[in-house]
């Protein structure tokens, strides 16, 4: 209920007469927001009451049942202000039920109205004979009266079956009865009743079997019996009844009446006889007598030939000195049951004793040396024996022979670290470096059987703990080492052999190198010696700065090193003219202009797009000033030129743009004779006027089609599409850039491209309206992540909508690669784009959603504590089906060539029924902030990148690869956070040294983890494309399989 906000007090006038009557108001400090509501409710199922109210703070809550403080249970317990049931129960849970909430400073209490549960339930009894009193007194011709001993509420109804069959009988639904009015053998059977109410529908828990004896009804006297013979033996069925008159009796084999025959043979006492059983013979057989009166009665039996299957191939197991241990022989299949027993030695093993048989496992009870041997398990019938034979190895624990040891190690130099052990069986050794494991498959260690680790060719980051782990099945060993790598005298880097100063400018040569113990590095030029820490300074350089000069490096340890650089002074490479973007008209001459000055003089040579032209060709010609002619243009010379000078030390180039028109038509021909001239130059001014207007039109319209054109071929759309302007200026983006060199004047009003865009996004036009916001999922880089409810074809859904609220160009153009993505991808496990709200500000990109979260919080939400919200367990095989489809559907992402950027389980969507679309919700700001890392004025995925995009902004379909790799550890270790014990700074050098790679999680299988190293590669070119990860996963048993 809704309080009022005015509480009205009046004095007593009995506590004096002579106190005046005060009427006061007091404003109450809260109310009730939700109240707990009437409600209907199944018996056995969860059900919540709600309260709340509007001010909680300082407020506590308690309930009240039939006026009484309620009790509560892991069934029954109060959450916040609500009241919770796992499971009604329609005797504890009747009643009223009533929210009290007390304002802890004030004691200030309000109570909520009362509210019930209509609690439906059903439950199940068995059918009871109601009349006669009991079974004796039920005779032929007399009525019987069953009853449905089934309850619930509302009252349910009821429905009768005999053998199974519906009864078509009048039956009484109030009184849950059957009335059988003149009960004959005719009505003999199992009777049994379902009853339905709102709660659902049981059955009778016990049914009732009819059987009124009629002596002429046939009844069984020998039943047939199932029989199992071997291959061409003899098998006998024998079947008798009793009636008056005796009855007629047939056999028949599955459905076909069964006649004499050759090898079968029907005997006058009612046997059946089959010699040599063959395959056809095999089935079920049915003894049919048919009396005077009633329907026919018939008893059945089963003929099977002898049968055993193999038993399972030869096992060894592996055990520790005095331990339990139980083996058990899984018995084959076969007709008869196989009769199953150990051996040993030729011997049975005994029921007693300290290795004795238990059933079918073999007991050690507790095992000892002398038990190691081999032990078999046999499995005997009719049909043959069968055995399966166990090894059984009694373990020892490891002992040392040669323990590793602290080793001192040259860079450049294979070293080994020893652990040799000695144990029954022979011991696996696993290595460890720095706590993770050494992988078999590196191609820089080489493990020996005898537990020796090589590492080839050491480097200066090999310097860590090792150590090693010995093992059998008795116990292990582990110990570990440190290596001392010796660094080598060598240059960080090589100095370049041959580099360029600058005239007049400053410079620094840099030489560094490294050793142990750390050297002094030194530059010499003709006796003169530069001690500065290996830098040499010019602060303006000049020509007699120029020559040789010798790098060396040096310690007491390790000798010397030495690097000879020879400096050459020139004047770097600058244009005193560069070439203008250009318009000509078609079959004319094109000049563009570069000249380029430097020391050494600079040599001059363009190339179009990405092809060189030549020095003198048919049409194009390179001028000994750099300027490029081009004659007789044509339209497939329109494009970007490139003037590339150069010396020998540096190189510099600028671009400019050739666009070829076709020449128009003048409406007066040029060629006239002028004896006219006063009508002439009238003609003329007129002719000029009326032809400049066609001209501007006609070119303005062709120039349009040529861009749609040049623009759909180049696939570009800048917001701001380029445009020649009428006063010959040709303007990119607002900036005036160069000339027409003829006469008329061009203009263009749109790009091709953004054409196309527009006709796209009417297409993915959504109304803004049609939004209603449900709960704010966090913040990214573009803005507001939100859910809302959209309707779609007449129906609500709940849809994920990403808003743009920065100005940031660059950050509108992700968006819009992200949004036409997605537009572009169609693929089950991709997210779909629904629409684009573009008509104001803030733009927003509608996806569809799934009815759970994102991956991480699925994974990280299976993997807590907390009961209440754990889902429910993921299996090996679920976790394999989850990548399996972002598997596929990043290889269709691929096949479009598109590239994620950002692949993680933070940005994959899971429905309930663990159906997975790979989506891009961004949350950067707040939700994960703490899985992106700021670098470079850039918010990046660090943890999930490869080195080639961390540090050279290379992004790729073999980046995202590498960060599938990382989805799927997080799968497997259900949404723990990659390197979590190493800080973002420790996680970028590891990049940096190529020495980062995560363990494998705990029970992922082998194959698994081998497909994330191969993702892991660290040259791109060696990982994995996602259509061999799809084939590799879809290999490996999954949920969908199941």
């Amino acid at each position: 209920m809704i309080w009022s906000s005015i509480f009205y007090c009046s004095l007593s006038l009995s506590l004096s007469l002579s106190l005046s009557v005060a009427l006061c108001t007091q404003s109450a400090s809260f109310y009730f927001t939700k109240e707990p509501t009437s409600q209907d409710a199944l018996h056995g199922r969860s059900a919540m009451l709600r309260c709340e109210v509007s001010d909680p703070e300082g407020v506590s809550y308690t309930w009240l049942q039939n006026g009484q403080a309620l009790s509560h249970s892991e069934r029954r317990y109060q959450e916040g202000g609500n009241l919770k049931f796992t499971a009604i129960d329609r005797t504890l849970d009747s009643g009223s039920f009533q929210c009290v909430a007390t304002k802890n400073l004030t004691g200030e209490e309000e109570h909520t109205s009362e509210a019930y549960f209509n609690i439906k339930w059903l439950e199940s009894g068995g059918v009871t004979l109601q009349s006669p009193a009991s079974e004796a007194q039920i005779v032929s011709s007399s009525p019987v009266i069953l009853r449905c001993n089934i309850d619930g509420h509302p009252r349910p109804t009821s429905r009768w079956y005999r053998d199974g069959l519906l009864m078509s009988e009048k039956t009484n639904n109030k009184n849950r009865t059957l009335s059988l009015p003149s009960a004959s053998p005719d009505h003999n059977g199992v009777y049994y009743c379902c009853g339905k109410n709102t709660a659902g529908q049981v059955c009778s828990a016990t049914n009732f079997t009819l059987n009124i004896i009629d002596k002429s009804f046939p009844r069984p006297v020998v039943k047939p019996e199932d029989l199992v013979v071997q291959k061409n033996e003899e098998a006998q069925f024998h079947c008798r009844f009793t009636a008056e008159p005796p009855p007629t009796v047939e056999w028949y084999h599955e459905k076909e009446l069964v006649s004499n025959k050759s090898r079968v043979f029907l005997l006058s006492n009612g046997s059946l006889v089959i010699s040599q059983v063959k395959q056809r013979n095999t089935g079920r057989y049915r003894c049919v007598a048919q009396g005077l009166r009633g329907p026919p009665v018939s008893l059945e039996a089963f003929l099977r030939i002898a049968e055993i299957e193999d038993m399972q191939a030869r096992q060894s197991r592996v055990f520790t000195a005095d331990s339990l241990e139980r083996v058990s022989c899984r018995p084959p299949r076969g007709h008869p049951e196989p009769e199953v027993w150990w051996e040993h030695a030729g011997q049975r093993v005994p029921t007693t004793g300290r290795v004795y048989q238990d059933g079918l496992d073999l007991m050690f009870r507790p095992t000892k040396g002398e038990d190691s041997g081999t032990y078999t398990c046999f499995a005997q019938n009719k049909a043959g024996q069968r055995k399966h034979e166990l090894t059984v190895t009694v373990a020892t624990a490891p002992e040392w022979v040669q323990k590793p040891k602290d080793t001192q190690m040259e860079e450049g130099h294979s070293g080994y670290l020893h652990c040799e052990t000695r144990a029954t069986p022979d011991p696996e050794v696993t290595w460890y470096r720095n706590m993770q494991p050494i992988s078999v498959e590196d191609a820089r260690f080489k493990q020996f059987p005898n537990g020796t680790l090589r590492i080839n060719s050491v480097e200066v980051y090999d310097g860590h703990v090792y150590s090693c782990e010995s093992r059998t099945e008795a116990g292990r060993l582990t110990a570990q080492a440190k290596v001392f790598v010796l660094e080598r005298l060598k240059f960080t880097p090589t100095p370049q052999s041959w580099q360029c100063l600058e005239l007049e400018k400053g410079a620094i040569v840099q030489c560094s190198a490294k050793g142990r113990p750390a050297p002094t590095v030194r530059w010499t030029k003709d006796g003169w010696m530069e001690q500065n820490g290996g830098t040499l300074h010019f602060p303006r350089v000049t020509r007699s700065d120029a020559g040789n000069y010798t790098c060396v490096a040096s310690n007491s340890v390790q000798g010397e090193i030495r690097a000879v650089v020879q400096l050459t002074v020139a004047v770097f490479v600058v244009f005193k003219l560069k070439p203008e973007n250009t318009t000509v008209y078609q079959g004319h001459t094109a000049v563009l202009h570069c000249q380029a000055a430097g020391d050494p003089l600079p040599i001059i040579q363009w190339k179009k797009k990405d092809k060189f032209l030549e020095a003198s060709g048919s049409r194009f010609q390179m001028m000994p000033n750099g300027s490029l002619v081009i004659s007789d243009v044509a339209p497939e010379d329109t494009g970007s030129y490139t003037c590339i000078a150069g010396n020998s030390c540096n190189i510099a180039h600028t671009t400019a743009e050739l666009y070829a028109v076709e020449k128009p038509g003048l409406s007066l021909a040029h060629d006239e004779k002028a004896p006219y001239k006063m009508i002439q130059t009238v003609g003329l001014s007129v002719g000029a006027a009326v032809a400049y207007i066609i001209v501007v039109l006609g070119l303005m319209f062709y120039c349009k089609q040529r861009r749609k054109a040049k623009r759909l071929q180049k696939g570009q759309s800048q917001d701001e599409p380029e445009t020649e302007c009428l006063n010959g200026t040709v303007r990119q983006n607002g900036q005036a850039t160069a000339e027409i060199q003829d006469e008329v004047a061009l203009t263009n009003t749109a790009a091709a491209g953004s054409n196309k865009r527009h006709s796209t996004q009417e297409k993915l036009y959504f109304p803004r309206t049609n939004l209603r916001t449900i709960a704010t999922l966090g913040k990214g880089e573009f803005g507001e992540v939100f859910l809302a409810k959209a309707k779609i074809s007449e129906e609500e859904e709940v849809v994920l909508v990403k808003s743009l609220q920065s100005r940031d160009e660059q950050l509108h153009t992700e968006f819009r690669r992200e949004s036409d993505m997605f537009a572009k991808l169609s693929h089950p496990n991709i997210t779909h784009l629904l629409g684009l709200c573009r008509d104001s500000e803030p733009h927003y990109m509608v996806l569809e959603y799934t009815d759970t979260s994102d991956l991480k919080q699925y994974l990280k939400t299976s993997n807590s504590s907390d009961e209440k919200v754990k889902v429910q367990p993921f299996s090996t095989k679920q976790k394999v089906w989850v990548c399996l489809q972002v598997a596929r559907a990043m290889e269709h992402l691929s096949s479009q060539r598109f590239v994620h950027r950002d692949l993680a389980a933070r940005n994959c969507l899971i429905s309930s029924k663990r159906h997975v679309k790979v989506s891009a919700l961004g949350l950067s700001k707040d939700v994960y902030n703490s899985e992106y890392f700021h670098y470079r004025q850039a918010w990046i995925p660090l943890r999930w990148l490869p080195s080639e995009s961390v540090f050279e902004d290379d992004f790729s379909t073999k980046s995202d690869v590498w960060s599938f790799g990382v989805l799927m550890w997080e799968v497997f270790s259900l949404g723990e956070l990659p390197h979590v014990e190493l800080a973002d700074d420790k996680v970028l050098e590891g990049l940096q040294q190529g020495t980062l790679k995560l363990p494998p999680p705990q029970g992922c299988p082998s194959r698994v983890y081998k497909l994330m190293l191969h993702c892991w590669a660290t040259s791109p070119k060696d990982r994995v494309s996602f259509s061999d990860v799809a084939t590799a996963l879809g290999e490996l048993p999954s949920e969908s399989k199941v």
